[in-house]
């Protein structure tokens, strides 16, 4: 058979579906194809790829592989073992190099290398896998640091840079799921938002993100503003009860707010189906609402 042949729907798709089950970005998934030969995708008669569910399968276990530190490089040669969970020698300091090569690079205070480190494993790993392997384990690194704040201040504002780029680059309208505006309050750090932000870019929403703290009520007016947009406002610590009465209202009456982090959850509200005490639970959940949302039109 013919690679170039239009095959029936019912049993391949194209790549925004692919990337829509697996949460692999499209970009991702392109380089994994022509860089490393991860993915051999069938072809149109007009070149568009194709993928089948035995792709979904394929790219669970690259996912669980370089979870598991083996560098994406040399996943292939893994991936014609019969099962994953038979690897015992991958490389699994890999993350833990780059975690230690990306400190370097923060306590040098190299802008050009900090941003180089940061665009190569973002444009090769899901932002999920980067976040939990590179981002959130160097910034841990770098709170016990004895200077002042310099490197994680400097870190962290280099990924809100980058996080800014990549939400500012065009995508075809034909494309975006939905738009989505980011606020953090002033206990929340910023590279927590950007680290959705950058989740949420891949998923193919057009984000926003606010890199001002701002309080509840700030939030909430801005959420009317953005009525189109889900608005996502992040806030760790406690609410006053005045604080959890203001919320409780337009919690309920704007299906597209959405709350996150310690606060909101310890508050008891009502719309309990929005409020989630992490970021990945929240973009998880945004995701889903926005698929039943598009369902039902």
């Amino acid at each position: 058979m013919s690679a170039n042949i239009e095959l029936a729907k019912d049993s391949h798709f194209p790549i925004r579906e692919l990337s829509a089950r697996t949460k692999v970005n499209t970009v991702t998934l392109r380089a994994w194809e022509r860089r490393y030969g991860l993915l051999k995708p069938k072809r149109t008669a007009k070149g568009h790829r194709l993928y089948t569910g035995q792709d979904v399968e394929t790219i669970e276990r690259i996912l669980t592989l370089v979870a598991r530190g083996v560098p994406i490089g040399k996943v292939k040669a893994l991936l014609e073992q019969p099962e994953v969970e038979d690897v015992q020698n991958s490389e699994a300091g890999d993350w833990a190099a780059a975690v230690v090569e990306l400190r370097n690079a923060v306590e040098a205070f190299s802008v050009t290398k900090v941003d180089h480190i940061i665009h190569k494993f973002f444009s090769t790993y899901p932002a999920p896998l980067c976040s939990e392997n590179l981002i959130q384990p160097l910034y841990k690194e770098l709170s016990l640091i004895n200077d002042n704040g310099a490197a994680l201040g400097f870190a962290e504002s280099e990924l809100v840079r980058y996080a800014l780029r990549r939400t500012s680059a065009k995508v075809s309208k034909s494309e975006l799921v939905g738009k989505a505006l980011l606020i953090a309050s002033h206990q929340t750090p910023i590279w927590r938002l950007a680290l959705m932000a950058l989740e949420l870019t891949d998923a193919k929403f057009s984000v926003q993100l606010l890199i001002r703290a701002f309080d509840i009520r700030a939030a909430i007016t801005l959420a009317k503003k953005f009525e189109n947009a889900y608005t996502v406002f992040y806030q760790d610590g406690l609410w006053k009860s005045s604080d959890t009465a203001l919320v409780d209202g337009p919690l309920s009456a704007n299906t597209r707010l959405f709350l996150c982090g310690t606060a909101p959850v310890l508050a008891n509200l009502s719309a309990q189906e929005r409020v989630f005490k992490n970021a990945n639970a929240c973009v998880d959940g945004l995701i889903k609402s926005q698929a039943k949302l598009s369902q039902e039109k």
